[in-house]
């Protein structure tokens, strides 16, 4: 019991780094597109940003125990991070 609530509780931490991580990375993505001029590097910056999300999410382990909202607000981030990656690299 006490393992299963210890890798349950790990699970949850993942996710949740992963709606902060994406929360971060959008502040970062909107300070960049707010710029007057943006810079080959600044696209690179935004491009690397959208991949890390992506990949991260892919990895992100299921479980049945993790409350609906934070599944749902982590799938939310990761569509609006594939969205804009078709967007402005495809």
């Amino acid at each position: 019991m006490a393992f299963t609530l210890k890798t349950q509780s790990s699970i949850a931490k993942e996710w949740q780094n992963f709606i902060n991580d994406a929360n971060h990375y959008f502040k970062e993505i909107e300070k960049i597109a707010s710029k007057e001029y943006v810079s080959k590097k600044d696209k690179l910056r935004v491009k690397m940003m959208l991949e890390v999300l992506m990949d991260e999410y892919r990895t992100l382990k299921p479980s049945l125990l993790l409350p609906e909202n934070i599944k749902k607000e982590a799938r939310e981030k990761y569509l609006k991070a594939k969205k804009l990656y078709e967007k402005l690299f495809k």
